[in-house]
């Protein structure tokens, strides 16, 4: 039996995923917020309570689970909330920057090792592919002058796949894996018509969640054979990379552990 550690492991598709996993017999480490809907999971998994928007944490969770678990197989990066609106974690980073992107980096990254222990280890990573070359703001990463939420999303998921670029290697494979629309309660600070439109398109054209994970388990049993791949629920997407992407991925690397460091 294998391992698999979970962020946003306590709601929609990474509480699907958790149910399946335990229901056949594996080690399941969920992360998440709360632990009240941590409780309602049927099966011995094991929880660890963090806020994966603030640095701190993240690094916490982390060393906690290279120190409990010596070997993971598979890592799902799928932390999300919603915030339209610019707000800064305690550390100062934009909402968006800070969870979908340092959180996902910091896990990638500092679960190497125990990644590396594993025969055929796999990240599975939410971060949807896709985004233009150019959405990364170099000189504003907090995009303290002109934030979209689009904006936000955007530059995001290109530093994802940077990231997920320089950290896929011949032993541990990365996918970038967009589920599409899934019938969750889609946690975020939006507002009540917001939340009421969202919920009714939700109702009428959300895939549940446990069909939406059929494709992420088929990719958990049969791992790619690329280093680094991504997928549309069950289609495979082109990854259009060349030495530039290579090049601003180091860039990206060097100025992220800049950030880190400076904290």
């Amino acid at each position: 039996m294998s391992t698999i550690v979970i962020t946003g492991g306590t709601d929609g598709l990474g509480r699907a995923l958790a149910a399946d996993r335990l229901r056949e017999g594996h080690t399941v480490v969920v992360v998440g917020r709360s632990e009240a809907k941590f409780r309602t999971l049927t099966g011995d998994a094991h929880f660890i309570k963090a806020d994966l928007r603030e640095v701190a944490e993240n690094l916490r969770v982390t060393k906690e689970i290279a120190a409990r678990f010596p070997v993971v197989d598979t890592l799902v990066l799928g932390a999300a909330y919603v915030h339209r609106d610019r707000q800064l974690t305690g550390e100062g980073f934009e909402h968006t920057f800070a969870l979908y992107y340092l959180s996902r980096h910091i896990f990638a990254s500092e679960l190497q090792g125990v990644l590396s222990a594993a025969e055929r280890p796999l990240i599975l990573d939410t971060t949807v592919p896709g985004a233009p070359k150019d959405a990364i703001h170099w000189d504003d990463f907090q995009l303290t002058q002109g934030f979209t939420w689009k904006a936000a999303n955007l530059q995001s998921r290109r530093m994802g796949l940077l990231s997920a670029l320089r950290l896929a290697s011949d032993h541990v494979r990365y996918v970038l894996y967009s589920p599409g629309f899934v019938r969750t309660s889609h946690q975020g600070a939006l507002g009540r018509t917001s939340r009421a439109m969202v919920s009714v398109l939700a109702k009428l054209m959300g895939t549940p969640p446990d069909k939406a994970i059929r494709p992420m388990l088929d990719l958990i049993r049969d791992r790619p054979e690329a280093s680094l791949s991504a997928y549309q629920r069950d289609k495979r997407l082109t990854i259009d990379s060349d030495s530039a992407d290579s090049e601003e991925a180091e860039r990206l690397h060097t100025a992220t552990t800049r950030l880190l460091k400076s904290l």
